[in-house]
């Protein structure tokens, strides 16, 4: 009972201050100030031109609210990379707080499942699985959250470009128009040209600027839009046709993407049946007659089949994906 109660204790500790680490990221984003922004935008463009010790400098900024955390991250070098995956994500959070937060999935999930489960294995290889699958869950979270917020950027680009073409038109510069877009897309695109124009203000060049988008998105759309204006400034020209020609080929490209979608659908689907269904199977005959299941894990020629039929699995829905998916 009383190692009962400390891992009560535990999970109940880890959860609270997950739920503190949520609670400040949200009110610190609420909390940002046109200032504050402008303040990020000057301190990158300061980063940018410094010398070799640029990195090692900005790499000085804390990973975590919490110290303890903060040096624990600090010793890994996966901390930066993390970071940027957060910043191209959209998310809100440090490097170090998302790494708390995949611990405390990962013993959670761990926790259930050795509860749950505790005929199999002693509860030992369902904890463990469990545990895994909590680890490389906040990070699948951050990739589905990288690529909608892509998504959208890609979606908008067209609609932007339209706008700023307008305002060269009407005998504004372009500048003017990207804080145009800023102040009328509230998406990612918005946030992304509100950044390349404060960065402007504060005597950033515009190519540098612009080329930055990608760094904090990776599209390549950004790279053709930044590679577009680059070129336009050094050699001259109509932007104004460079940039309505680059909006219609962008909504083609998208065009083109919808009906890719469109006929891989049947593979993509039957690649996710293909994946779920013998795990769903396993944990309904689990349930249904416990006996049948516990064998494979008790029995040597058992675990082999196990084994052999994972790595099957796992080769199968890889090659299906693969064969579904078309570079655009």
């Amino acid at each position: 009972m009383t190692g009962l109660a400390f891992i009560t204790f535990l999970v109940f500790a880890l959860i609270l201050q997950a739920a503190w680490l949520a609670l400040s990221a949200l009110r610190d984003r609420e909390a940002a100030t046109p200032l504050a922004q402008r303040v990020t935008a000057y301190t990158d463009i300061v980063w940018e031109n410094k010398g070799p010790n640029a990195a090692s400098i900005r790499r000085r900024d804390r990973y975590s609210r919490l110290g303890w955390l903060d040096g624990v991250v600090r010793r890994f070098d996966v901390a930066d990379s993390l970071s940027i995956k957060l910043l191209r994500a959209g998310v809100a959070l440090r490097a170090g707080e998302f790494v708390f937060i995949q611990l405390v999935t990962t013993t959670l999930a761990g926790l259930a499942a050795f509860l749950l489960v505790p005929g199999v294995m002693g509860g030992v290889g369902p904890a463990l699985a469990a545990a895994v699958l909590g680890f490389f869950g906040p990070l699948a979270w951050l990739r589905l959250k990288r690529a909608q917020r892509l998504k959208r950027f890609e979606h908008d680009l067209p609609d932007a470009l339209d706008l700023i073409s307008s305002s060269l038109r009407a005998g504004y510069g372009v500048v003017h128009g990207f804080d145009i877009v800023a102040r009328e897309n509230g998406g990612p695109c918005g946030e992304e040209f509100g950044q390349v124009v404060q960065e402007v203000t504060l005597g950033a060049e515009l190519d540098a600027a612009l080329a930055r988008i990608n760094d904090r998105v990776e599209s390549e759309d950004a790279q053709l839009l930044a590679t577009a204006v680059a070129v336009q400034r050094r050699t001259g020209g109509n932007l104004v046709d460079v940039l309505t020609q680059m909006a219609r080929v962008l909504r083609e490209r998208q065009r083109l993407r919808r009906e890719v979608q469109v006929i891989t659908t049947a593979p993509r689907v039957s690649g996710y049946v293909v994946g779920l269904l013998p795990v769903l199977l396993m944990v309904g005959m689990y349930f249904l007659s416990r006996y049948y299941v516990e064998m494979l894990f008790a029995e040597p020629i058992g675990k082999l089949a196990l084994v052999v039929s994972g790595v099957l699995v796992i080769i199968g829905v890889t090659l299906n994906r693969r064969i579904a998916s078309v570079e655009m």
